[in-house]
């Protein structure tokens, strides 16, 4: 993730920040987007692995006179991590945002055009994203098609009109006020999107963050129960596998095919494995959750605490003026009045440059910019 440091740059009125999440599932061009937008450099998979395995903040920009965030989330079908995990890090995520009052603008839901139906694992992320959205939210959500460039366009219209007008696709939610949109892979169709929701000028709260504002347990709200549905299911049909890996081995053993019987046994042994996993993570959101969201505000106070630090040691000197004229260069003497650029222009890679600029990003974008710093991989880079 890349962070603007600009020490000239004034503190920004937080409640003027449009912060907008972007879901979907893996490999439809979440962070590709959002790179896009906001020049940052948030981590992009290749074809359908996922490079997305925690929440990220990208940085601040501009737009029509707004000051916007982009919200990354991981896809319930990420490669590495498992939906329960998934869920309590956006429900953490989004209750703590909740808590500190603060509100999305809206959220862009992502869909490849090139997929031939949306079933299977496509249905079952949207089923569990319009779980965390709820009904009453669908007026702020914009489902966004990519990947037209590697469609024949008349492929891909005849999709879009499906995907518009079918029950079982996106024709319940359009009705309910969502609206669909598509990104061509330009940064003029990305500003549309993104400016389709900041000129609503309305806020949103998502319905998991009602449910756990008002004190539900994970497992109590929509989205909760929508997974622990899903869990089961998946767990009901890996025993129905085993079942079938059960009569292909008595199948193998009575023909004496040993090799057979060994891949099949290796492969009994998988799939028990997987279910091992799916029951105690569903034995567990509760306690995930919480961890999850423990963390999130330790790290957030961390990061606060270094802002209150950096602001009262370096911005409020008094007597100094260096509150007013940071980061402004003398032009007559060839130097910068602040200490602080002179500090970083001296000892641009050392650890301690590292951490004031790390300090002075935070308050520049206020509650969002410290979430940003606080989800931020270690490796920053500055521009």
């Amino acid at each position: 993730m890349s962070i603007t440091s600009d020490f000239s740059t004034t503190i920004q009125d937080e409640a003027d920040v449009l912060s907008i999440a972007v879901m979907g599932p893996t490999g439809t061009g979440k962070s590709s987007f959002i790179n896009l937008l906001s020049g940052s450099n948030l981590g992009v998979g290749r074809e359908l692995e996922s490079c997305t395995d925690e929440v990220q903040i990208s940085e601040s920009f501009s737009l029509d006179g707004h000051t916007i965030n982009l919200i990354d989330t991981p896809g319930f079908d990420d490669t590495k991590l498992t939906d329960t995990r998934i869920l309590n890090m956006i429900a953490s995520y989004l209750a703590l945002t909740y808590s500190r009052g603060k509100r999305l603008a809206g959220v862009i839901y992502m869909h490849r055009i090139t997929d031939n139906r949306i079933g299977g694992i496509s249905a079952r992320n949207f089923r569990l994203f319009r779980s965390l959205c709820g009904e009453t939210s669908l007026c702020n959500v914009v489902i966004v098609t990519t990947m037209w460039d590697n469609i024949d366009i008349s492929i891909g219209e005849e999709r879009e009109r499906e995907l518009m007008t079918k029950e079982s696709f996106f024709k319940p939610a359009i009705e309910k006020g969502c609206r669909m949109l598509r990104h061509n892979n330009t940064l003029e169709s990305a500003q549309a999107i993104v400016r389709s929701i900041a000129k609503s000028n309305r806020s949103v709260t998502l319905q998991i963050q009602e449910e756990l504002g008002r004190g539900l347990d994970i497992t109590e709200t929509r989205a909760g129960k929508e997974l622990c549905r899903e869990v089961f299911e998946q767990m009901e049909r890996h025993r129905e596998e085993i079942r079938g890996i059960v009569v292909e081995i008595q199948e193998a053993a009575r023909a004496r095919d040993e090799e057979s019987r060994k891949e099949l046994t290796l492969e009994r042994a998988r799939t028990e494995a997987v279910i091992a996993r799916l029951q105690e993570d569903s034995a567990n959101v509760t306690r995930g959750y919480h961890d999850a969201l423990s963390k999130l505000e330790e790290r957030l106070k961390v990061a606060e605490a270094s802002a209150a630090a950096h602001c009262s040691r370096n911005f409020m000197a008094p007597g100094s003026g260096e509150e007013k004229n940071f980061g402004h260069r003398n032009d007559h003497a060839g130097q910068t009045h602040s200490p602080i650029v002179q500090a970083v222009a001296a000892t641009e890679n050392s650890n301690a440059v590292l951490e004031g600029k790390l300090a002075a990003a935070i308050p520049i974008v206020g509650f969002w910019g410290r979430l940003a710093v606080m989800l931020a991989p270690f490796s920053l880079t500055w521009r």
